[in-house]
């Protein structure tokens, strides 16, 4: 089931199998928490099975053709990206700064002499991650965070406890804490041109 308990329709197109449901639009600000959840778990479900290209939650077409419009125009490389990650996943570990008490405003130079040992904390268990998560990473991705950095690693399905126990056995220089999630669709590594495809008759 779909978002507000909606079945599921299929759109064939080659290889490509592509899932979507009619819904009433625009969502009710009330219920887009909920939506969120139910499109979390139909994506996960799915995703248990095979790997997928995940759309955003409100990627909303006008109609079926202008849906199978979009499909016609794009289905190659989404052919081609889930090909290409068969039988991946991705984890992430997010690292932070820990609170440690107000910054120290006493001087200028004082400010910037704090701000730098935190970036210099973080690079180092950046390095340092990287280089023990390369042997179960076949590609490792750093974006900037709140407070920290986003680690994304596309790993083989089966391999999601050993990426754990090699974050976890990597030293968090004070004062930085991390957080390990996944397995996710891994939309960290799709194309440029499947993460943000142009969409005409998208809204």
């Amino acid at each position: 089931m779909g978002v507000g308990g909606v079945s599921l329709n299929t759109l064939e197109h080659h290889e490509l199998r592509v899932l979507w449901s009619e819904v009433k639009w625009p969502f009710e600000p009330s219920e887009i928490q909920k939506s969120a959840v139910e499109f979390h778990h139909a994506v996960h479900h799915i995703f248990a099975q095979t790997v997928v290209v995940p759309f955003r939650l409100l990627s909303v077409f006008d109609h079926r053709q202008s849906l199978v419009d979009f499909v016609a125009r794009h289905g190659a490389g989404f052919i081609a990206d889930l090909k290409r990650l068969q039988d991946t996943v991705q984890m992430e570990c997010v690292v932070f700064f820990k609170a440690t008490g107000p910054p120290d405003l006493s001087s200028g130079s004082a400010y910037l002499r704090q701000k730098a040992g935190l970036q210099s904390a973080l690079e180092e268990f950046g390095g340092n991650l990287r280089n023990a998560l390369s042997p179960v990473g076949s590609e490792i991705r750093t974006r900037q965070a709140k407070h920290g950095n986003r680690i994304y690693c596309q790993v083989q399905r089966g391999q999601e406890e050993l990426f754990r126990t090699i974050v976890q056995q990597v030293q968090v220089p004070s004062p930085l804490e991390r957080r390990v999630s996944g397995p996710w669709p891994p939309a960290e590594f799709l194309s440029e041109s499947v993460k943000m495809p142009e969409v005409a008759g998208q809204r």
